[in-house]
């Protein structure tokens, strides 16, 4: 069993998961045999390619178009990842190999009941930590609900929402001082960022006390590249 599944979800940005998947091809063979790599396209409009070479890399893509599904990639890798410990990140953030090397050598001294977020670079200055990217449990992540898929189809609040259900389903968030990812310049293009809808919707879910998500990937997928399941 690997130890930790990189997760990122990507929406018509072929370009930056050609430069993650480079980055993580640079890594040591025996940092890489710790790890697995999880790609979700979000239904882009050109089919995600990857060039696997010897990763330990899955790639899924949902069927079906429903914009800012980005709470159900995120359970989809959940659901299908093999690891103990799941590192989510935009794919616009990236972390340096040395990073994360250093972040393999502390999990097993790591608290299982803990969100860990990291510092955030951009140009050489210094950004808050992204909502997006952060490191937890594979148990913790079910024991919160999973992302909530009520906000899909709408931009925003999924990720505040999930914040609140962990701290009160599992643990504290802590930031982790000594490792950073790297900002780079890429923001999804086209598609509406007005969150009334959502910003409406979380302050229901409060209302209610903040109940758990249900009915988790509410979508067709794929997994690209995967053996046919013999029937």
């Amino acid at each position: 069993m690997t130890q930790l599944s990189l997760i990122t979800h990507v929406y018509n940005a072929q370009a930056a998961v050609d430069r993650q998947v480079a980055g993580w091809r640079q890594l040591p063979a025996e940092l890489r045999a710790e790890l697995e790599f999880i790609v979700v396209d979000d239904f882009s409009d050109q089919p995600l390619t990857v060039d696997r070479g010897d990763l330990n890399l899955r790639l899924f893509r949902v069927d079906d178009d429903i914009p800012w599904n980005m709470p159900g990639c995120r359970n989809l890798a959940a659901l299908q990842s093999d690891s103990p410990w799941l590192l989510y990140f935009d794919v616009d953030n990236v972390l340096a190999p040395a990073d994360l090397a250093r972040l393999l050598g502390v999990l097993g001294r790591l608290n299982p009941r803990t969100l860990y977020v990291f510092r955030r670079i951009f140009q050489g200055q210094e950004l808050e930590p992204h909502i997006n990217s952060f490191l937890i449990r594979r148990q913790g992540f079910f024991r919160t609900g999973g992302y909530d898929e009520d906000f899909s189809g709408h931009y925003g609040f999924e990720d505040v929402l999930f914040r609140q259900l962990w701290r009160q389903q599992v643990g504290p968030e802590v930031l982790l001082t000594d490792m950073a990812f790297e900002q780079m310049e890429l923001q999804t293009q086209g598609m509406s960022r007005d969150t009334k809808r959502n910003q409406a919707l979380i302050q229901y879910k409060a209302a209610l006390g903040w109940p758990k998500a249900r009915n988790l990937v509410r979508f067709g997928w794929t997994e690209v590249g995967a053996a046919p399941v013999a029937t």
